[in-house]
């Protein structure tokens, strides 16, 4: 009898490894396939916030522009002492534009709002307004400035000034050459 009790505390323990086994197994699969879910959302988020971040401007028949080839593109931009780019394109029959800076924030592309140009002026807005803008852009606290750009008679440069919190200061932009 002693023998039967020990055979079956054995085959006890062997069913208890077993099942906890199994239950640690499907508690990893659970884990992750949850991961997956997550990465899956955040990917497809990421490219959702992507499409937001073009902002329309001004529409491009009405600007006046006989020659577009001027006017966009990619320009070396100096404001202040930050270096960085200027870019302005065109979609859906309508301007758009980012910004970003080198030496400022995390180089990431911020989008131009309000933006509108013409065949002699750009205006634009650059705005940090959201603790996730403040992360994505890497600003240190919440800002709205005002551009207003005149284009040189080549077309080859933008000279202007902006607007922030009371003070105005000088920007520049020089067409990149492709």
């Amino acid at each position: 009898m002693n023998n039967k009790n020990y055979l079956l505390s054995i085959i006890m323990i062997i069913f208890l490894i077993s099942a906890c086994t199994k239950s640690v197994k499907n508690e990893s699969i659970s884990i992750i396939k949850e991961n997956i879910k997550s990465t899956e959302e955040k990917d497809n988020s990421s490219a959702t916030e992507e499409k937001e971040t073009i902002l329309p401007g001004n529409n491009v028949n009405e600007s006046g522009i006989n020659d577009m080839e001027h006017h966009v593109g990619n320009f070396d931009l100096s404001m202040s002492g930050f270096k960085g780019e200027l870019f302005i394109g065109i979609t859906d029959g309508k301007f758009y534009g980012t910004i970003k800076f080198f030496n400022w924030g995390n180089g990431t592309p911020q989008p131009l709002v309000n933006l509108k140009v013409t065949d002699e002026k750009i205006y634009f807005k650059r705005i940090i307004k959201t603790k996730e803008d403040l992360v994505k852009y890497g600003g240190t606290a919440y800002f709205e400035q005002d551009f207003y750009g005149i284009f040189t008679s080549d077309k080859k440069t933008i000279k202007g000034y902006y607007r922030y919190t009371g003070t105005q200061d000088n920007w520049q932009a020089l067409k990149k050459t492709d």
